[in-house]
């Protein structure tokens, strides 16, 4: 099955939390969304991208986040080439150090979350491609092709 990117309302309602952001309402997402600032690959503009946040860990400000479409969307091919300027979640911004994940702790965290979060994985599991009902092994073998993990920490003080 190919996925496609979502178009019309769906497309519309994904870019929700972005425009909260850019009206300075991101801190009403909590800690639900991150708005990632990165530089474009190709144009060198800058560029704004909000993602669901996988897992937030409130002490350290570790979030971790994924990228769905096999890691061809934008925002982490630009990330691969030059790492996330500015993290912002809720209230809170900094200055990144990122490491890319690799399958297989990707696949680990997907699992976590939706074993925290059940209802929501019968919803985005689908629409991913991902039969959440399938044995373990071959779960995250289908995560690991689909999604692509980040985790981002705040950078150490110089």
């Amino acid at each position: 099955m190919k996925l496609r990117r979502p178009a019309g309302l769906t497309r519309m309602l994904a870019k929700l939390p972005l425009l909260c952001y850019r009206l300075g309402l991101g801190w009403l997402l909590g800690t639900r969304f991150v708005q990632i600032a990165h530089r474009g690959r190709k144009s060198g503009l800058i560029r704004w991208t909000v993602a669901e946040v996988l897992r937030y860990t409130a002490y350290s400000q570790e979030i971790i986040v994924v990228s769905g479409w096999s890691g061809k969307t934008d925002w982490y091919r630009n990330i691969q080439q030059e790492p996330a300027l500015e993290i912002q979640i809720g209230r809170t911004a900094y200055r990144p150090v990122q490491q890319l994940l690799s399958p297989e702790e990707t696949a680990t965290e997907v699992l976590n979350a939706f074993k925290k979060h059940p209802q929501e994985a019968r919803i985005i599991g689908p629409l991913l491609g991902i039969d959440i009902t399938a044995a373990e092994p071959l779960l995250r073998e289908q995560i690991a092709t689909v999604l692509r993990g980040v985790r981002f920490c705040p950078m150490p003080n110089a």
